[in-house]
């Protein structure tokens, strides 16, 4: 699918790639022109990338001579790869990433003018992976992941505002005193669907999915899972309206905004 993925990683993206998180298929990241750069490849700082840290980390662009931005990849541990489909991309991809364990990956589909901040990615534990989608944006978002083969998505064009943090996991074990027994959730999959967008200053705690369509307040703790077309606000978060989506014009949402969703032009 995409060269230089662990066959578990490629398994993870592969379940990914379905019509509620984006329009982009496993053959269409087959088909993709690519390129292959090793860490110390003296072309990534001219793209945009700049890596330290482990010598074997793979990255993969479609077009060896269009920069990205500046991402900066520090990877710990063997069998990494950062991935970029850059053939339209703006120069705004901004941000640090981390990769503790090892066969990590974070794949950036079809980056166009969209303004992209990742204040931080750390991806934690073996076999991690990052997906962001078509068209998605961020003003300023964190992530951060705890456990093996969990994954991060970002589907076809969200918004995420300043501020945010996902973290799929309370990263530190609650136990109950009397027992010893660890009380608090395993780490989990967070996913948001395409066309979501997340106010700022928002905490995704241990949150398994928003489906697609739906707006998640400013300031927000929202855990678990969040339906289609909902917004939500809150700490905890819950429901305050059904039946609703959201447009990236002020003025509202546009026709293909609304096929992005299944429904039809106003």
């Amino acid at each position: 699918m995409i060269p230089g993925l662990s066959n578990s990683v490629a398994e993870r993206l592969g379940d990914v790639l379905v019509p509620r998180v984006t329009a982009i298929t496993a053959n269409d990241l087959a088909n993709l022109p690519f390129v292959m750069f090793m860490a110390g490849d003296p072309k990534l700082p001219l793209l945009g990338i700049h890596v330290t840290g482990h010598p074997d980390l793979t990255v993969v662009a479609t077009d060896q001579d269009r920069p990205i931005g500046r991402l900066t990849i520090n990877a710990v541990s063997p069998g990494c790869l950062l991935f970029i489909d850059n053939r339209s991309a703006g120069g705004d991809l901004h941000g640090n990433v981390r990769m503790l364990g090892p066969d990590c990956a974070a794949v950036f589909t079809e980056l166009g003018a969209g303004y992209i901040a990742l204040e931080e990615l750390f991806l934690r534990s073996a076999g991690q992976l990052l997906f962001w989608g078509r068209g998605a944006t961020a003003v300023g978002c964190s992530i951060e992941l705890e456990g093996d083969h969990h994954a991060a998505v970002i589907g076809d064009d969200c918004l995420l505002s300043s501020g945010i943090w996902i973290r799929n996991h309370d990263m530190h074990a609650v136990h109950d005193i009397s027992t010893g027994e660890r009380i608090n959730r395993p780490p989990v999959d967070t996913v948001l669907e395409r066309h979501v967008w997340v106010g700022q200053n928002a905490l995704l705690l241990n949150c398994q999915r928003v489906g697609a369509g739906s707006i998640i307040g400013a300031q927000s703790l929202v855990k678990g899972v969040v339906g289609d077309c909902v917004a939500v606000g809150g700490a905890p978060a819950r429901v305050l309206r059904y039946q609703v989506s959201w447009g990236r014009d002020i003025a509202g949402m546009t026709a293909d905004e609304r096929t992005m969703l299944g429904l039809t032009a106003l």
